[in-house]
């Protein structure tokens, strides 16, 4: 039940009554002490006030209306990526900091005839021919701190052999720490025996 002001008054008028025997005296100390109440529901009030300004940083939005605004714009952010890495005309996949496909489009399956649930992941690693000359470039670039660029071979299901031109790009959050790569993939000359 919420109390007026109107409910305050008539209860310090009924106060006052039940205190008038006990004279001026008796009434200013009950005065004195409802101030002091008064002045305590005030301060609590400005205190509650100030934390609720804490949770709206954003024009009187709350902190979950902030994650969601912070969701959406990174839930955009990855579908553009997406978008882009989809649409470009060459083979494009991105991976996360240890080379596990992410994601890749329709150009980098053509090139290792291969489906994108066959490359995701570390899959594409198996139809290298040159794997430990790959796993090594691929570390000297992540310990260097340099983009991989690399020229290999990859190992089509029909047994035939695609040369490759291979770059990825390192990719960094905002504090530099390396999160992932997009890379390109492109074929050198037809697929051969």
């Amino acid at each position: 039940m919420d109390i007026t002001v109107k409910d305050l008054l008539e209860i310090f008028n009924n106060w006052l009554k039940l205190l008038a025997p006990f004279g001026v005296v008796g009434g200013l100390i009950w005065k004195l002490w409802l101030k002091s109440k008064f002045k305590e529901i005030s301060d609590l009030y400005q205190k509650i006030q100030i934390i609720a300004g804490e949770f709206r940083p954003n024009g009187g939005s709350t902190l979950r209306d902030a994650i969601n605004r912070i969701e959406t714009k990174v839930s955009i952010q990855q579908q553009t990526t997406t978008a882009i890495i989809k649409s470009f005309p060459i083979g494009t996949w991105i991976s996360d900091e240890k080379g596990k496909c992410i994601d890749v489009n329709k150009n980098l399956c053509r090139i290792m005839a291969r489906t994108e649930t066959e490359i995701k992941g570390d899959n594409w690693a198996n139809w290298v021919l040159e794997k430990e000359e790959v796993a090594e470039e691929w570390n000297r670039c992540i310990i260097s701190d340099t983009n991989f660029d690399h020229e290999y071979t990859f190992i089509l299901p029909d047994r035939k052999k695609q040369k490759v031109h291979g770059f990825a790009q390192r990719l960094k959050n905002e504090k530099g720490e390396l999160i992932g790569f997009l890379g390109t993939l492109e074929p050198i000359g037809d697929p051969f025996t």
